[in-house]
């Protein structure tokens, strides 16, 4: 973005200072402002501006706390009714009054202003804060854009962010003025970012390297619900997620959650409604953890331009963990606009082409053309191509194809020149794509493969004495060996090594009966069945054949061997010296020595 005006900022300043020292006593109108740093207390000016205003917020959790501490501000979002509105505008009518809400919220302050005969595009001074939500998050939440066609009515309004983002082919922003809030003194946050084939193992050992409290971010319910039942550390974690990924986490165990930021425990998740506009307040600075699931889940990837950037107040450091997915499908600008001209003209054609025919066969294919395709989510409405949508298509893939290289990622985070920027490669002999695979996906013989092979490759790990490879390799086999299956392959695997295994082609009754019969050997050939044999058969013993079996047995039987199988004499001569005889009646045999 090119600016047509800077306004420096100092070491302790806030949003209102650098204002006023530009000579501006609020916010300008009809301008875009980058303030470049999160957390400057631009939403703050604007509360305490003499004049009436309307702040959009893309979340609720923000909107409840700015609103709290202003008398002269309502908070308007879900279950606040229109009543509310005009009994709040009534009451203070004659008040510099704020009305801070989510775009899904506005609707209701316009109905209400009419009620009352207040010309709202006149009367109110407009903000849209966090502004870049506008094209990040209208993919999932079309709603979020429904105030900007009014927007634009209003004589005084204004977008504002420390990471903006501006549809390029929306010619309604043509006359705005481009502002910049540089500061003047240095201001970059350190980061480091891990890429790793294992986001879990990678994320517990970071965690346990932390002292105090710990704030993971994370777009994922399903990636968080999985660190929560894989991570001991993190069982008593509470996530600050929207009212359905509470139900999500309800419906898996009824862990700690909230809406709202209350006092942070130990660790502590957030979902993306908490990346923007949030303050997290600490007695202690955090550590910040960004999380980028690829293989659990690719909507958890972090644009290091803007959502990154968005921490506020003070942190004591701040670590990304990425997954790298060289597979993942996505377009590029120019893949993108050959798309989007082909399927407009297609698109455009099917419409000229409906309008000129009467005939009952081509009108009712061309409408169910026309009403299906995959070019209608980038039209508004009005069957026009939303500039917001289609910025957000171009966002979103450019976003997704930083995550197919590092070199991709890490080139994105230096020239944001926003962090201190540095880089570790963490490579796991089990990667969570494989993890999840023995888990969920693979078919049983499949499965043992992978299991035996992957325990090839942590064998040298297995023996070191290194104390934190040692851990690391504890629970990697924790999380490869989940099942009595599993136990088989393993113990299989520390008998009689991994060919064993191959050449009993992974069936498990094989490798039962071999871990049985090597069990068995291993208990005959023990100090203490060799103890057992020598109180029950003392040296110069003479017994029948029938009482020498009768004794056997239940010395196997205290030991845990099989003895439902035939059991012979013959057994004891691993053990003792014996003498066969035999008198009128029946064979006997007599204890000689012991070996």
């Amino acid at each position: 973005m090119e600016y047509t005006r800077t306004y420096s900022i100092r070491k302790g300043e806030y949003f209102a200072d650098a204002l006023k020292r530009a000579g501006k006593e609020f916010i300008p109108t009809n301008c875009i402002i980058n303030k470049l740093l999160p957390g400057l207390g631009a939403t703050h000016c604007e509360l305490i501006a003499p004049r009436k205003s309307i702040i959009i917020e893309p979340n609720v959790p923000v909107i409840e706390s700015k609103a709290k501490k202003h008398k002269n501000a309502l908070a308007v979002y879900k279950g606040v009714t229109v009543r509310k509105i005009i009994d709040f505008l009534e009451d203070n009518h004659d008040r510099h009054y704020k009305l801070l809400t989510t775009p899904e919220g506005f609707a209701k302050i316009k109905e209400a202003m009419q009620t009352v005969g207040i010309d709202i595009y006149e009367e109110c001074f407009i903000l849209f804060d966090e502004c870049e939500k506008l094209v990040q998050d209208v993919h999932y939440r079309d709603s979020i854009r429904e105030p900007m066609n009014d927007f634009f009515l209003f004589q005084n309004k204004a977008l504002i962010s420390a990471t903006p983002i501006i549809p390029e082919k929306d010619n309604r922003f043509d006359g705005f003025a481009r502002v910049l809030i540089q500061p003047d003194y240095a201001y970059r946050q350190k980061l480091k970012l891990i890429t790793t084939n294992n986001v879990l193992e990678t994320l517990q050992e970071v965690i346990e390297a932390k002292r105090g409290t710990v704030c993971i971010f994370c777009n994922s319910i399903d990636s968080i619900d999985s660190f929560y039942r894989l991570i001991p550390e993190l069982s008593n974690a509470c996530t600050f997620c929207s009212e359905d990924g509470q139900y999500k986490l309800w419906k898996g165990n009824r862990r700690k959650k909230s809406m709202m930021i209350t006092e942070l425990e130990r660790y502590n998740f957030f979902t993306s409604r908490f990346y923007s506009a949030v303050d997290i307040i600490s007695p202690n600075p955090p550590h910040v953890i960004f999380i980028s699931d690829l293989f659990g889940a690719t909507q958890s990837v972090i644009d290091p331009a803007t959502e990154a950037i968005q921490i506020r107040g003070g942190v004591n450091s701040v670590t990304h963990i990425a997954s790298i997915r060289p597979d993942l499908e996505c377009m590029s600008s120019t893949e993108i606009d050959d798309w989007i001209r082909g399927a407009s003209t297609v698109y455009n054609n099917w419409k000229f082409q409906l309008a000129r025919t009467s005939n009952i066969g081509e009108r009712t294919l061309l409408q169910e053309a026309i009403g299906e395709n995959s070019y209608l989510p980038y039209l508004d409405d009005k069957g026009k191509p939303d500039p917001f949508l289609i910025a957000n298509f171009y966002e979103k893939e450019q976003v997704k194809r930083l995550y197919t290289s590092t070199d991709l990622l890490c080139d994105a985070y230096r020239q944001t020149d926003y962090f201190v920027f540095s880089h570790e490669e963490r490579l796991m002999p089990v990667s969570d794509n494989e993890r999840m695979a023995i888990q969920h996906r693979l078919a049983k013989k499949k499965r043992t493969e992978l299991i035996v092979r992957k325990l090839e490759e942590m064998e040298k790990m297995s023996r070191t004495t290194d104390k934190k490879l040692q851990k690391r390799y504890q629970r990697m086999l924790g999380n490869l060996i989940t099942s009595t299956a599993d136990r088989y392959i393993y113990d299989c695997f520390c008998c009689f090594g991994a060919d064993f295994i191959r050449q009993s082609d992974y069936n498990e009754n094989k490798l039962r009966t071999a871990l049985n019969a090597s069990s068995e050997h291993t208990i005959k050939k023990s100090a203490q069945m060799r103890i057992s044999i020598q109180r029950t058969f003392p040296i110069g013993s003479e017994l029948s054949v029938q009482e020498a079996k009768s004794m056997l047995k239940q010395v196997y039987k205290k030991m845990g061997l099989n003895t439902g199988r035939g059991i012979t004499t013959k057994e004891l001569e691993q053990y003792a010296e014996i003498e066969n005889n035999r008198n009128r009646t029946e064979r006997t045999i007599k204890i000689l020595k012991f070996k």
